[in-house]
């Protein structure tokens, strides 16, 4: 018996509370019969706080050799400097406090940064992360960390000093996925409610969000992950995230070279997996005069490397490294097909910026990368090598369909991922949630 999917959805979403319930639960249980870890936590962060400062104070040529030692290491990367626009006059902007768990270089980053820039001369945006990053990759912008708030009285105190009139939460995970983060998450969560400030939600990975009663919408970044991630009560809204189609563009005229395949991930595991690096080496294989291009760095990159090594095949794949934001058109511009080997994906944004760029696209059939693209013969089953080489190499070896494939996601991309739509949709629901932006 075919059972109702409104009844469906109202269980879904019942288990999904409950499921957060148990975790709040813990954490307070856990906080209760732990007080002396408790203490322990602060104590340790206090003594952590007194050796930064002993150490910046009295060793600062050890921090210099650190930080030159990681520039070295990246020698092109430089952090991004966010521009933000000349409030207007006499303007009244309201303050959006954003909370993130880091600001490396990633898709949610580059949002805060889109639309920071565009509409900073109305509103006054402010962030508090987790944790720092060893190599700041966006600079020019209010910045607090707070990686050591152990309960929901110290957050409120920073989210009292810091004086929003909104907090943008972009939620990352619940406690399974990332215990840390996730008591970091509660304690923003809380805290604003107690403060009565309103609450956005950005849901931009792949899982459920954090339910709360006090957040005014939940935001999600594709239609995939509303509909197997939202909370079937309502309170939801898709907005896709919008990219710089002025920096991601090639002239008309200029068409993609031929034979260079590439990615552009962090090579972490949100997205990608030990085996993702295989189908560049199964093309490569298949069809020598292939080069292939793989841009970025993370915890899978030591392993992809030694796979392309011992494939024989190290003059052929090349490693980027990491790579600023700004100088990501100049690789794109390199490929003649962009491969996304993911095994889930709520939006990636780098799909767009291919996209724009007049490029293919051929992945594996995960999350929302179907509705990106609305391209189902570009797609192969989730993890199938074999099916994904076959995809590339056909149409490596097409350059007609290559190109009407090109113009197709150029289309595509301007319809629906621009960076004026996105920001159109986020300053209506800011205004909405707020009232008025003055």
């Amino acid at each position: 018996m075919q059972q109702d999917p409104d009844v469906a959805a109202a269980e879904i979403a019942r288990l999904r509370r409950q499921r957060q319930q148990l975790e709040e639960e813990l954490e307070r249980h856990v906080g209760v019969r732990n007080a002396w870890r408790q203490l322990w936590h602060q104590v340790r962060a206090s003594l952590l706080a007194y050796a930064r400062q002993f150490y910046h104070q009295y060793f600062p040529h050890v921090g210099r050799r650190v930080r030159a030692m990681r520039r070295a290491q990246n020698p092109d990367f430089q952090p991004y400097q966010i521009k933000l626009p000349t409030p207007l006059p006499g303007a009244l902007r309201p303050r959006i406090l954003h909370a993130i768990p880091d600001l490396a270089v990633g898709g949610s980053q580059q949002l805060l940064v889109d639309l920071m820039e565009t509409t900073g001369h109305i509103l006054d945006y402010h962030i508090i992360t987790r944790h720092t990053w060893g190599m700041p990759a966006y600079v020019g912008v209010p910045t607090q960390p707070v990686p050591y708030v152990r309960s929901v009285a110290a957050m409120m105190r920073v989210l009292t000093a810091a004086a929003p009139t909104l907090v943008h939460v972009h939620y990352w995970g619940n406690r399974a996925a990332a215990a840390e983060h996730w008591r970091w998450y509660y304690y923003v969560f809380e805290a604003a409610a107690r403060l009565g400030l309103p609450l956005v939600e950005n849901c931009n990975d792949p899982t459920g969000p954090y339910l709360h009663p006090h957040v005014a919408r939940y935001v999600f970044v594709s239609q995939y992950a509303l509909t197997h991630f939202g909370d079937p009560v309502g309170r939801n809204v898709v907005i896709y995230p919008g990219s710089n189609f002025q920096l991601f563009t090639r002239p008309a005229t200029e068409l993609p070279p031929p034979g260079t395949i590439g990615m552009v991930y962090r090579l972490d595991a949100d997205k990608l997996d030990a085996a993702s690096i295989d189908v560049f080496i199964e093309v490569v294989r298949r069809r020598p005069r292939t080069r292939a291009l793989i841009v970025g760095s993370g915890t899978f990159d030591a392993l992809y490397r030694q796979k392309v090594a011992a494939a024989g095949l190290g003059g052929a794949i090349e490693f980027t490294g990491m790579v600023t934001y700004q100088a990501l058109p100049a690789y794109y511009r390199q490929l003649s097909l962009f491969v996304a080997p993911v095994y889930r994906e709520s939006f990636g944004q780098v799909t767009p910026f291919a996209m724009h760029m007049r490029l293919p696209v051929a992945g594996y059939d995960v999350g929302a990368l179907g509705e990106i693209l609305a391209q189902p013969e570009v797609l192969a089953a989730p993890g199938n090598v074999q099916q994904l080489a076959d995809i590339i190499i056909a149409l490596l070896d097409d350059p007609a369909r290559c190109q009407a494939l090109g113009a197709h996601n150029q289309r595509r991309a301007q319809a629906l991922f621009s960076l004026e739509t996105m920001v159109a949709d986020y300053t209506a629901l800011y205004a909405e949630v707020l009232g008025s932006l003055g």
